[in-house]
């Protein structure tokens, strides 16, 4: 399967708590685990009094299980699962990017019937993909020739720029650099916050990817200054495009779209993945460059009480009140009116 590999950070002596992990055994041969990883996990603002806004819980590590593929061990794994939850009262534990037809999210369903409650941080959405053909040729000739020259008249439009791939520990220095400065540019860190930090906790995890033969990230520079970039990781068959910056300040030439065309024809030239993974997000590019689509979420997973039940409460509260000043601000006309307005002023 193509598991994400930060999950042996679960050994990392420097995360505060340990990890722990859970494993399914046939005699001595292990046939799938669960690793778990303490995380602060951020609910959204406390509506109800008591209620948290933040819980120290944990999550599934690399979105999903190691290796467990047949129902039967994923419900020895999940019903061991919901035991330590109980055991070590664990307030919640979080599921990354969970897909809504997967064994695992139907098998986790079952636990509903022993008093478990799951929450999703946002509803189940869109997940694209890209399934590579064996040449880039062949994955261009997807599109409509209208679609075709107006990539490439894009490309053209850009000017004077290349692609540069890191793939070595000995590159990170460099690459976190540059992407440091693009995101401190970027539209993504006007509205979310700065993306990318040249920390040591950054680059130590990069070298971690390094070393598993896995870091597969990219800048795209513009006479020579770096404009935007690309954090990815290329693992059993599938390169994950896990975080995206590039300089709003050039937004009109798609610094990003010029970028991503410029990746996809790289992985397909060598060392090609079977799948391009875009992760959780329903961006109108996804949807222009993707060519399969299933649906997925990052869920919260409550135990049985009611202290659970009334931060449950808060959060389905809280999501009420958006989704209500939502619809007026859209009955209005000012919905649309103020995303244009974030945008402009992000230089998106």
């Amino acid at each position: 399967m193509s598991h994400h590999p930060d999950y042996a950070q679960a050994v990392f002596p420097d995360l505060g708590e340990p990890g722990w992990t859970i494993t399914c055994l046939r005699d001595d041969e292990p046939l799938g685990m669960a690793i778990m990883i303490p995380k602060r996990c951020r609910l959204g603002r406390a509506i109800l009094p008591g209620a948290q806004s933040s819980l120290n819980g944990v999550r599934l590590a690399g979105f999903g299980l190691l290796g467990a593929e047949s129902e039967p061990v994923v419900r020895l794994i999940v019903q061991e699962l919901a035991e330590q939850t109980l055991s070590r009262t664990i307030p919640v534990v979080e599921f990354e990017e969970i897909e809504e037809d997967s064994t695992l999210w139907r098998v986790l369903c079952e636990l509903q019937e022993s008093g478990f409650r799951f929450v999703p941080s946002s509803d189940f959405a869109a997940h694209h993909r890209i399934r590579l053909p064996q040449t880039a040729e062949a994955y261009w000739k997807t599109f409509n020739s209208k679609r075709r020259n107006g990539l490439r008249k894009e490309r053209e439009r850009f000017g004077n720029y290349t692609l540069r791939c890191v793939t070595d520990a000995g590159e990170i220095d460099e690459w976190l650099t540059d992407a440091q400065a693009i995101s401190q540019r970027s539209w993504q860190s006007q509205q979310f916050g700065q993306r990318i930090r040249n920390s040591e906790e950054e680059r130590s995890f990069l070298v971690f990817l390094a070393s598993m033969g896995a870091l597969r990230s990219y800048t795209l520079h513009l006479e020579s200054e770096p404009v935007a970039f690309v954090m990815g990781h290329q693992w059993n068959n599938v390169f994950h495009y896990d975080e995206v910056g590039f300089d709003r300040n050039l937004v009109k030439l798609a610094p990003g779209k010029v970028l991503l065309q410029e990746i996809l024809d790289d992985l397909m030239s060598h060392d090609r993945p079977e799948m391009f993974d875009f992760g959780l997000g329903d961006g109108g590019y996804k949807q222009f460059f993707a060519n399969e689509q299933t649906r997925s979420a990052t869920l919260w997973m409550f135990p049985p009480g009611t202290r659970s039940s009334w931060q449950i409460a808060s959060i389905h509260l809280r999501k009420s009140i958006s989704r209500l000043a939502r619809s007026l601000l859209e009955r209005t006309g000012w919905y649309e009116t103020l995303r244009r307005k974030l945008r402009d002023s992000a230089g998106g």
